[in-house]
């Protein structure tokens, strides 16, 4: 099972939330800030969850939590 990444920009203040939604649900997937101050994040989850964590971050924007998917890839092994 290969490792996949979301790079994600988002607003500053949505940071905290998306990292509270994916880790409530235990192994879903990580959520790493690449830079705070400009609202950038990664987040790593397996290849059996790409379209939960698709839906996931649908419908946080749907919620009208800030979200631009910049790159869905495979990971790169670096945190």
């Amino acid at each position: 099972m290969k490792s996949w990444e979301y790079i994600i920009q988002t607003k500053r203040e949505h940071i905290d939330f998306i990292n509270k939604i994916v880790e409530a649900y235990d192994g879903f997937g990580n959520v790493r800030t690449l830079d705070n101050k400009n609202g950038l994040i990664k987040i790593i989850t397996n290849s059996y969850l790409l379209e939960d964590m698709d839906r996931v971050l649908e419908k946080l924007q749907k919620k009208g939590i800030e979200i631009e998917i910049q790159d869905r890839r495979e990971w790169l092994g670096v945190l």
